[in-house]
């Protein structure tokens, strides 16, 4: 019996000293982080059959387990990575809200300041005021520029940062999964070693390293045995074992500037899409960057070559005080491309703006693919912001305002350099803009204010006939001489340049088939009609197969728009078809040509517009194109315009009444160029021609806000839905240090019973072995 109590007692003591082995271990990691509170399990041990009686036999002591909730651990892991994803976002975002709407360094104020010198300049073009106010514009202008620049390198400086912290939050993700990935391998040896019981602070360990994973990307677990596998992203495995897949931050293949996460396979690295690694730091910034980041720089870029474009081909149509027609106000950088470092061939993708109005803030890529059966290469085009592709089978190729072409090699005549299949190129129309917008005119007497053009009725003329000051409206003048056929006034495109005309274009038709020969050897010509574009090369002989079709002759028909070098007409059957050997000639509209129109009553009409110049008449929304030599009606209120100039007759002319139309002697005093340049701030230039320079910029500002509070919300939710997520896990989990003393006073005495037992079984010993003797 005594023997049998001393046992109970020992059972008793040791499961006591457990217990507070157990409540010890709880108190000194109270405050380690991912610790689960541990319980001892025990249960009374068999009883003995005495004679028909069970006596009990002590405690049995059984596993010492982590109270742990799975489902409270995934929903911290994904409440971690979601809130560590928003105020990653929202702390980036945050530096350009900062840096967009203050009024102090932000580009609005600098708009303002700079067109209001403009005005300044239209009210006082004159004297000591007109000297002081054409230097204001300069200095206005450079002060534009300043900040725009200012804004572009403070945004490359934050690109920079982010390139850092992806290469950061990498190697973070790296080190974790490695210790994931140990610590599968120890719980396996531990669990094999001890036949299947849990080692408790390698689980903790092992769920401590998930949730902190969690923070830099999301984190998916999937348990297979005792090892977790791990997937991130959409399912990128990251562990799978004890066999770890590390990432790693590349260049980009199209941009050497960008870095990309990828992953190691045999050997390789195989760039992730960024959209695949969403949540947590890493997500955080790889979202803002695309969406913010980029969104911000193309923004800037917008602007800057909407102002520079804009401004530049109004003051080009002006005269300075020297009486030389107006050059470029401002310089901005132009498109860029870059192919990609696997391409196999040289080639590369000559892009420039066709429509600075049409510009969207997206970047491009640019893939030459193959054709399916027989179905001819292709190239496709693919706006990287939100994925919509558009194909071609030859170039050029414009999209949103970006003329997309082939560089040519050192060939005379120069050709088109062609690209391989699964060649690619990234084009980044206006990512080098912001900070690179410069004013170039120093000297203030070079501001193009007045207008190349004057007009004037003399005195002479019998009748009360009126006609406008003039206005130039194009750089480029047409004239035929076709009696049959009219050619349109030229559209000339953001990407013209004055060299392109250095000397008059003349097209001469040609029959069987109809087309247009006089284009320069290796030129590239599109012709447009019903929305399709047909691409040509002008070469020295025909040759179909190429691509672009090379030909020596422009295939022509009525009507079609036909563009060459930045500019763009059409040429129309009026009434019939051109004749062979007729010419269509392009040319530079300035200087103006002095002519002088005669009115004849009898006609109602004018004589004496320029040889070869087709006049078109505008009366409301009704258009009427002459050809040339023809008689022109007189329309009251009606717009005249001929070989780039227009100007508005008004009040009755008397028959021998006469117009004059010379060239501006001098650009003093003249402030209708000013004044247009002026109404620029409030035109509607940008984003399809919706908004003006400042709405646009506006825009932009609102996005940037909105999403910065928004992301701002989304951060401070999710960090209330961790905290609870957390204040949930630790009630099943966490240590409650009262609860542990209480333990321990309960165990304490438990031990001192045992002991006391085990003391009285001895002395039942003693008593016994005493009779002995």
């Amino acid at each position: 019996m005594g023997t049998n109590i001393l046992g109970i007692g020992q059972s008793g003591l040791a499961a006591a000293q457990l217990g507070i082995a157990t409540a010890g271990h709880n108190i000194a990691n109270a405050n380690s982080p991912g610790y689960s509170r541990q319980v001892l399990f025990q249960s009374a041990a068999q009883a003995n059959n005495d004679g028909g009686n069970f006596i009990g036999q002590g405690v049995k002591v059984g596993e010492i387990r982590r109270v742990y909730s799975e489902l409270l651990g995934q929903q911290v892991t994904a409440t971690q990575s979601s809130k560590s994803y928003a105020q990653t976002y929202s702390m980036q975002i945050q530096q350009i809200n900062n840096l967009v709407g203050d009024q102090t360094t932000g580009v609005s104020p600098g708009i303002q300041d700079f067109f209001s010198s403009v005005q300044n300049l239209a009210a006082s073009p004159n004297g000591t005021a007109g000297a002081a106010a054409r230097q204001s514009v300069v200095s206005a202008g450079a002060s534009l520029s300043s900040r725009i620049q200012s804004l572009g390198s403070r945004v490359k400086q934050i690109e920079d940062d982010v390139n850092n912290k992806i290469g950061q939050s990498v190697t973070s993700i790296n080190l974790y999964a490695q210790q994931i990935s140990d610590l599968n391998t120890a719980i396996g040896r531990a669990q094999s070693a001890s036949d299947g019981s849990a080692p408790n602070d390698l689980l903790d360990q092992r769920d401590n390293a998930v949730r902190e994973l969690s923070k830099y990307v999301n984190v998916s677990v999937v348990k297979e045995d005792n090892k977790y596998n791990i997937f991130i992203g959409t399912g990128q495995p990251l562990i799978v074992g004890a066999q770890v897949s590390n990432l790693q931050v590349i260049n980009s293949l199209t941009d050497p500037s960008r870095t990309q996460v990828a992953y190691e396979n045999n050997g390789s690295f195989v760039p992730l899409n960024e959209k695949s690694l969403g949540g947590g730091e890493l997500g955080g910034l790889l979202a803002f960057r695309s969406n913010t980041l980029d969104v911000t720089r193309n923004s800037l870029g917008r602007l800057a070559v909407s102002i520079a474009t804009e401004f530049n081909a109004q003051h080009r149509m002006g005269q300075d005080l020297n009486g030389a027609q107006g050059g470029d106000f401002f310089q901005v950088a132009s498109p860029v491309s870059i192919p990609s470092t696997a391409n196999t061939s040289s080639a590369n993708i000559a892009a420039s703006f066709s429509d600075v109005s049409s510009l969207s803030t997206s970047d491009y890529r640019v893939q030459y693919l193959a054709g399916v059966g027989p179905a001819p290469n292709y190239y496709r085009v693919t706006r990287i912001s939100d994925g919509t592709s558009q194909s071609s089978q030859t170039l050029p190729f414009t999209v949103d305002g970006v003329t997309l072409n082939l560089t040519l090699d050192n060939g005379a005549p120069p050709s088109p350099i062609q690209p391989n299949i699964n060649d690619e190129f990234l084009v980044r129309p206006t990512a080098l803009a912001a900070s690179s917008i410069s004013v170039l005119v120093s000297d203030p007497s070079k501001l193009a204010a007045a207008v190349a053009v004057t007009t004037t009725t003399p005195r002479t003329n019998l009748g009360t006939g009126k006609i406008t000051s003039g206005a130039i409206d194009s750089l480029v003048a047409s004239t035929s001489t076709s009696a049959n056929a009219s050619i349109s006034a030229v559209t000339v495109g953001d990407s013209y340049q004055a060299n392109t005309l250095a000397s008059p274009l003349n097209l001469t038709f040609a029959t069987a088939p109809d087309s247009l020969s006089g284009f320069p050897i290796g030129a590239l010509v599109s012709v447009t009609l019903g929305g399709v574009t047909s691409n040509y090369q002008v070469a020295a002989a025909n040759l179909p197969t190429a691509t672009p079709p090379q030909v020596v002759n422009v295939p022509y028909t009525s009507g079609a728009q036909i563009a060459y070098g930045g500019v763009s007409f059409s040429i129309t059957d009026n009434p019939g078809s051109p004749v062979a050997g007729e010419t269509f000639t392009l040319a530079k509209s300035i200087p103006i040509t002095p002519t002088q129109l005669t009115y004849n009553s009898v006609g109602n009409n004018f004589t004496g517009f320029p040889a070869g110049a087709n006049v078109t008449v505008k009366n409301g929304n009704s258009s009427t194109t002459y050809l040339a030599g023809a008689a022109v009606p007189y329309i009251e209120g009606s717009t005249i315009s001929f070989s780039g100039l227009n100007f508005v007759v008004s009040g009755n002319y008397v028959n021998g009444d006469v117009v004059n139309i010379a060239a501006n002697p001098t650009g003093t005093g003249d402030n209708r160029n000013a004044t247009n340049l002026a109404n620029l701030q409030t035109r509607n230039t940008m984003i399809s021609g919706t908004t003006s320079f400042q709405g646009a910029y506006g825009q932009f500002v609102s996005l940037v806000g909105n999403k910065s509070r928004e992301l701002e919300i989304t951060s401070a939710a999710e960090t209330n839905l961790l905290n609870q997520a957390l204040t949930a896990q630790q009630s099943e989990s966490g240590v409650n240090l009262d609860e542990e003393a209480a333990n321990l006073l309960r165990y304490q005495q438990a031990y001192q019973a045992a002991g006391k037992l085990m003391q009285i079984a001895s002395q039942l010993f003693d008593i016994i072995l005493s009779v002995g003797r």
